[in-house]
């Protein structure tokens, strides 16, 4: 007899976690399903697609730039000189009326001491921040999807609770009724009896209405209809890494996303003031052209082939205080992105503990009500009989009754909440779903 009752509790121990492991695994997939075919995911993708091309249009600074023109120019009145001969009256032309040029000209930054090397970084940096956004996105739809998940399995099994609470009422609202043939009970105990179960199936249709806003939000998240996604017996459980929240904490500071995201922005306005910083710097670079052109003597109005090469140094002398303006406006962000991140840490150090405080209240208060459903129900066991053999009133069945149901889903909604404790510490924690 002993062995048997060890077995039967072995096989029930499998049996759990064989519907946890099974409970995990629909969670991933919706989780997997969201991810994949979220529009708001891909169009950050998108956006992160753009950087790529900022890097390769701040790159071609650094390559030749070579442009073709064509121009011409009517001039009048134009310098002219007039040499007296004798018997010949001439005049010398320095430049045509009508001046023609076409040239090839290319011009090449040899140095610009980091400038553009400064600038991709800078790009690199925020296409880090736009990775971690990205990140932190996944996450937040991930999280969604697991409160819709548990929502709709504790919405289930509160139906289930008001279903049997239905059947309570009704099958007591029949023993009234046989009273009342009797003579033992008032028509007033009947109609008490009947709006009582009335009650009780308008609240199964509120909780079912419910579940099905639960449904249409999951459908919407995961790109198809979830009605069919959730297992019938699938359980509030889940499980999460941590022991306290020290250990949750210290978690958070390397993993969380909003944290990694503050500090890729760090990194990207901290890149922003070296730049800033960079404003009067000179800058090395030459100059080549070859084209034809008119307007050489002896023949100003002849085509002639021409070249330009050469070498130029600009050298920002006073502009204002633009660069230190900048540089201090760049300083001013990031010191405010810092407090910002300061912030950031201490909110979510308090919300780590403030969840881990919530799951031991509630399991405390889980352990009472556990008790208390054990008490309820035979304390409704004994009304019964006592209804059935004419020694309590109607008033007494029915306090059991709602006590009964109270003791049920308080029971519920504390594993609810420690359900939902747990994600928020794991969601802080930066733990991926």
């Amino acid at each position: 007899m002993k062995f048997q009752k060890i077995s039967i509790a072995i096989l029930l121990l499998f049996g759990q976690v064989a519907i946890a492991q099974n409970s995990n695994e629909t969670l991933n997939s919706l989780v997997k399903m969201t991810l994949e075919g979220s529009s708001r995911i891909k169009e950050q993708v998108q956006l992160l697609n753009v950087g790529d091309y900022r890097i390769k249009v701040q790159q071609s600074g650094t390559k030749p730039q070579i442009n073709g023109e064509i121009s011409y120019t009517r001039l009048d009145p134009i310098a002219e000189a007039v040499i007296p001969i004798p018997g010949f009256e001439g005049k010398l032309q320095f430049q045509p009326h009508n001046n023609y040029s076409t040239n090839v000209a290319a011009s090449y930054v040899i140095y610009d001491w980091g400038r553009f090397k400064a600038s991709v970084q800078k790009t690199l940096l925020e296409m880090q921040q736009q990775r971690e956004g990205i990140e932190s996105l996944k996450q937040t739809l991930a999280y969604q999807v697991a409160q819709l998940y548990y929502g709709i399995i504790y919405l289930q099994k509160a139906i289930a609770v008001q279903q049997d609470q239905v059947k309570l009422v009704d099958e007591n609202s029949k023993i009234i009724s046989d009273r009342l043939k009797s003579g033992d009970a008032l028509d007033y105990d009947v109609v008490q009896a009947q709006v009582r179960y009335k009650n009780a199936e308008i609240r199964v249709v509120d909780l079912q209405g419910q579940l099905e806003k639960q449904y249409i939000f999951l459908s919407a998240l995961i790109g198809t209809d979830a009605h069919n996604q959730i297992p019938a017996n699938a359980e509030l459980q889940y499980n999460y890494p941590y022991a306290d929240s020290r250990g949750a904490i210290s978690e958070a500071i390397v993993n969380n996303l909003d944290l990694r995201t503050a500090a890729a922005r760090e990194n990207a306005l901290a890149q922003e003031i070296k730049i800033s910083s960079m404003g009067n710097l000179p800058q090395l670079s030459a100059n080549a052209a070859a084209g034809i052109k008119n307007g050489y003597q002896p023949n100003i109005d002849a085509w002639r082939f021409n070249t330009l090469l050469g070498v130029r140094l600009t050298v920002p002398i006073y502009t204002g205080k633009r660069s230190a303006y900048n540089t201090q406006i760049a300083r001013i962000n990031l010191d405010a992105a810092r407090e910002n991140t300061a912030a950031q840490k201490t909110q979510i150090n308090r919300d780590i503990e403030n969840a881990f405080n919530d799951i031991k209240v509630a399991t405390q208060k889980r352990a009472l009500a556990e008790r208390n459903v054990f008490q309820a129900e035979y304390g409704l066991k004994l009304a019964k009989i006592r209804l059935t053999n004419g020694v309590s009133t109607p008033l007494e069945i029915q306090t059991s009754e709602t006590a009964v149901e109270d003791a049920k889903f308080s029971l519920l909604q504390y594993d609810y909440q420690i359900i939902l404790s747990k994600l928020e510490i794991s969601r802080l924690s930066g733990v991926k779903l």
